[in-house]
């Protein structure tokens, strides 16, 4: 005899349900950018420990403020990836933080930052795709 109430199924929650598609391409994009930020980590903290530099470390060549963009980025963006990699929304959040000071610091110094300032506009970039995708998830669960 099945009951229509299920302890076992109760315990899965909205994970048991099949997610609409724009949900599912916003949570795959999130899963993807946690990889990306994963990346930027090891990057920063080469960077950091000056793997690959010799003698002079470039770290210590680059201004304060880079410096400081690089720093932020190895501490905030591992902790951002877990949280986007789990879909948690305090993961989005934190990387919002993160990308706009980290895009804040690069606008506001230039001079030596070189390839971060890339980085920046990169992250400009991916903070637009998420909002297109939460904007056509909201749209579709609103159907």
């Amino acid at each position: 005899m099945s009951s229509p109430y299920d302890p076992i199924d109760a315990t899965l929650g909205p994970a048991g349900t099949a997610m609409p598609p724009w949900q599912r391409r916003v949570l795959l994009y999130l899963r993807v950018l946690a990889g990306f930020l994963l990346v930027k980590t090891i990057y920063s903290w080469t960077l950091i420990c000056g793997v690959w530099d010799g003698e002079t470390s470039r770290f210590e060549m680059i201004s304060m403020a880079a410096q400081s963009a690089v720093i932020w980025a190895a501490i905030m963006n591992p902790v951002a990836a877990v949280g986007l990699w789990l879909g948690a929304s305090w993961g989005v959040v934190l990387w919002l933080v993160t990308a706009t000071v980290q895009i804040l610091i690069n606008a506001s110094a230039p001079e030596g930052v070189g390839r971060l300032f890339i980085v920046a506009g990169v992250e400009t970039v991916l903070v637009a795709i998420y909002a297109f995708l939460t904007y056509k998830a909201a749209r579709e669960s609103e159907r």
